[in-house]
């Protein structure tokens, strides 16, 4: 089963206290002790102040017009930044014997440089429309008359600074000035040339050319428009001497069928000789003399005279019979070669018609070709006037582009002429120092008592470490303990038992002295630690050089 934490009361709280109080105290001492030691040996710091003003001009605004605040505020920042330059703010650390104790030291010349710009403060004050009145200046140092001087020759480098400032601004607003209107000059001479230019590099396409243009356009469309006319008038004559072309050529086609045709029905007719008469009675007389021939050896032999005969007969009508084969081939040779000549004949005819057909066709190729080439050139030309048209309008808003900025140029120039008068009143205001100056109105004082270090308020703080260093330590002996039981309180509490008795710790004399003198002992053993942590913690603090750098 598990038990709550005992909460403790205040007099728990202080009972604790009174049993670790050395614990508590000597780390107050010994921190008061030391930093009180290291503190009351620090140098004192002397602040020596100036006051300076702004001084308006001493000529009405309605002549010139003054600086605004936020001009004035950007100009002493500016001056701020001269002034603590390293080359102004090193010769003062010759002149004045200012940080002798680290130049002895050997830091370095930055480091001294730095240190005196912490040390320099500027608090600008405003009135109650956010004007810029006033403003001061104080610088600490390690004696008074070295802080007065630094301060004094700090705002006499504010005035001289604001004197010199207005006078470089007054010279670079006289060049800035010529320099613009010698720019705005320039400005209006290139814009007069590029206009110029304009208009000679778009002669032909300037707006006052675009009635010639576009009647030219409509020109050549016209003509665009015929030439289409005569082509298409070719084209529908091509057509037809096409129609010609094939008519001829299936014409040539069918004489060449027909004529192959005849010959060969002619051919078959006088080359079949079978069907011809002389060959029909000479194969029956072949046959009756076969006959005859057959029945004549039948009786008698083959030198019988009538046998011969009759043989002879037969070869007689053999080449009778070869005659008429031989004729009939050469008819057939005779109308082979007629049939040709009158084929080629009607061929050639065709051919010729066909030729000059042709010759018509390519010289209406060439008109056409020719008509082509001419749109084509026509067109080159329409595109040509068509860009100079769609030209036109980009030159005129060039031309007018450029006018008004030479316009703009003028007015630009005729104003900044008209402002050249008045800069001239602000350059003559600030040479001869009539607009915001600096005045000193508090001169820098020379301080009686020192500023810094805070000598009780840093002693206190070393005792409030002490403080918390002791609460620690007494923490680290009484947290453990409060995990035990050790008092009443605590039985009743961890065991939840009633208590019926106490029972005090049961010491002898010798043990209770002995407890006292240990106790004791122990209080003299933390004295002695604490008086010899003393020289260390002040050696450990010098060398930290912490409040140095605060009071500083």
């Amino acid at each position: 089963m598990s038990v709550e934490f005992r909460q403790r009361s205040i007099n728990d709280f202080w009972r604790m206290l009174k049993r670790r109080k050395w614990l508590i105290l000597l780390p107050i001492i010994t921190m008061t002790s030391a930093i009180g030691y290291v503190v009351y040996k620090l140098p004192s710091v002397y602040e020596s102040k100036t006051v300076l003003t702004v001084k308006p001009p001493t000529i009405p605004n309605t002549v010139v017009q003054p600086l605004s605040t936020t001009d004035l505020i950007q100009r002493i920042e500016t001056i701020k930044q001269q002034v603590q330059s390293r080359s102004s703010l090193e010769p003062m650390i010759a002149k004045y014997n200012l940080f002798e104790l680290e130049r002895n030291a050997g830091v370095p010349t930055e480091v001294m440089i730095d240190s005196m710009r912490k040390n320099i403060v500027v608090d600008l004050e405003k009135t109650d429309n956010e004007k810029l009145a006033a403003f001061k200046i104080a610088y600490r140092d390690r004696t008074p008359e070295a802080a007065r001087n630094v301060t004094a020759e700090v705002a006499s480098k504010y005035i001289n600074a604001m004197v010199l400032d207005t006078q470089e601004e007054a010279t670079n607003t006289q060049e800035f000035i010529d320099g613009e209107l010698q720019q705005k000059k320039t400005n209006l001479d290139v814009l007069e040339k590029e206009r110029l230019g304009i208009m000679m590099q778009n002669v032909d396409t300037l707006p006052e050319a675009a009635q010639g243009l576009i009647a030219q356009l409509e020109g050549l469309r016209k003509n665009e428009e015929n030439l289409s006319k005569d082509i298409q008038s070719l084209n529908a004559e091509k057509g037809r001497l096409n129609d010609g072309t094939r008519a001829l050529n299936s014409q040539i086609r069918l004489v060449e069928d027909l004529g192959e045709k005849d010959i060969k029905e002619n051919l078959k007719s006088a080359s079949d000789i079978t069907k011809s008469p002389a060959y029909a009675s000479l194969v029956q007389k072949r046959a009756e003399l076969t006959a005859k021939l057959k029945s004549l050896k039948s009786q008698y032999t083959d030198k019988m005279s009538l046998v011969v005969d009759i043989k002879e007969q037969i070869k007689a009508n053999e080449k009778e019979i070869d005659l008429l084969k031989s004729s009939a081939d050469k008819t057939v040779e005779d109308i082979s070669r007629s049939s040709d000549i009158k084929a080629d004949i009607q061929k050639r005819s065709f051919e010729i018609e066909k030729q000059r057909i042709e010759g018509q066709l390519s010289n209406i190729d060439s008109q056409i070709s020719f008509k082509e080439q001419q749109i084509q050139q026509n067109g080159g030309q329409i595109q040509m006037l068509q860009s100079k048209l769609n030209t036109i309008p980009n030159v005129k808003v060039m031309l007018e582009g450029v006018e008004a900025k030479y316009q703009s140029a003028v007015k630009a120039y005729d104003e900044l002429s008209s402002k050249k008068d008045n800069a001239q009143l602000i350059v003559n205001r600030a040479s001869k120092a009539q607009g915001e100056t600096i005045e000193v109105i508090d001169p820098a004082n020379l301080p009686t008592s020192p500023v810094a270090p805070k000598r009780g308020m840093l002693t206190a703080l070393g005792g409030a470490i002490g403080l918390m260093i002791g609460l620690f330590l007494a923490a680290l002996f009484e947290i453990p303990r409060l995990f035990k039981i050790q008092s009443i309180e605590d039985a009743k509490h961890y065991t939840g038992l009633p208590l019926l008795a106490a029972v005090p710790p049961l010491l002898t004399q010798n043990e209770i002295s002995w407890r006292k003198r240990s106790h004791w002992l122990k209080v003299l053993a933390g004295i002695a630690v604490a008086i010899g942590v003393i020289p260390l913690l002040i050696m450990a603090v010098q060398a930290s050089r912490v409040f140095e750098r605060v009071v500083s």
